[in-house]
């Protein structure tokens, strides 16, 4: 299997509208507090596409739709960009340059890891591989990879190269919990063995290769997005609106 992005401009602003209605009105019964209320709904949001890439998200406009003054929004977008599913907007260059560069820092941090490794390392590794491979949910798959990279990197024994990692990774990982990219595990299988072998030079290049496959297939999403399906101001606009209009009828 290989990794592709599936295109999803069939989805019409209407039945997103829709979706997001379903999402905050099945929050709004649970007993949540206002942030975790505008949180939970927002995050359901994002991962379903009901907000799509590429959405902007107006402080205003969301503290209409929830009913809530604009504080509890804020606190919410904050959580939602550290979780690294709202970021500043990444176009197709921001994506190219983050993907060069994890490959500058990656490729290192896997170069200095692998002849460090011990039998110990190794066993952990292959346990969250594992995990990795039993993941039944996207959002579980990446845990379990984050854990798997992060115990690597962390053999460096360098927390500042760890942390410019982690810090780049956490700038793209919205776009790998978008249900439209299909990750292949061969590559992941392929990138243990070289790992097995203390073969650092075989798995930085696996790492690289896969990484420059990923950003190929994210700008061209982000791309057809732009030209397609990209959601507008008017058209944002337009759906909370109405969901204001929604709230003062009741």
């Amino acid at each position: 299997m290989s990794e592709k992005i599936t295109p999803i401009g069939q989805a019409t602003a209407e039945s997103r509208k829709a979706q997001l209605d379903r999402i905050i009105a099945a929050n709004t019964e649970r007993d949540l507090t206002a942030q975790d209320l505008v949180l939970s709904s927002m995050r359901e949001a994002i991962l379903t596409a009901a907000l799509p890439p590429g959405a902007r998200l107006r402080q205003e406009k969301l503290a209409e739709v929830f009913g809530t003054s604009r504080i509890p929004v804020r606190e919410a977008l904050r959580a939602l960009e550290y979780e690294g599913l709202v970021t500043s907007e990444l176009d197709a260059d921001d994506i190219e340059e983050v993907y060069d560069l994890r490959i500058l820092l990656e490729s290192h941090a896997v170069r200095l890891a692998v002849p460090l490794i011990t039998d110990e390392d190794l066993q952990l590794l292959e346990g969250l591989y594992a995990e990795m491979l039993a993941a039944v949910t996207g959002d579980e798959q990446l845990a379990a990879r984050e854990q798997f990279y992060s115990r690597l990197f962390s053999i460096t024994g360098r927390p500042r190269l760890v942390a410019q990692i982690s810090r780049l990774r956490q700038e793209i990982a919205r776009s790998l919990r978008w249900p439209t990219l299909q990750h292949a595990p061969e590559h992941h299988e392929r990138f243990l063995e070289a790992i097995r072998a203390g073969d650092a030079d075989g798995a930085a290049a696996q790492l690289a290769s896969h990484y420059r496959r990923v950003a190929i297939l994210i700008r061209r999403y982000l791309r057809d997005a732009s030209a397609k399906d990209r959601v507008t101001m008017a058209t944002a606009d337009a759906i909370t609106d109405t969901q204001v209009k929604k709230r003062k009828a009741k």
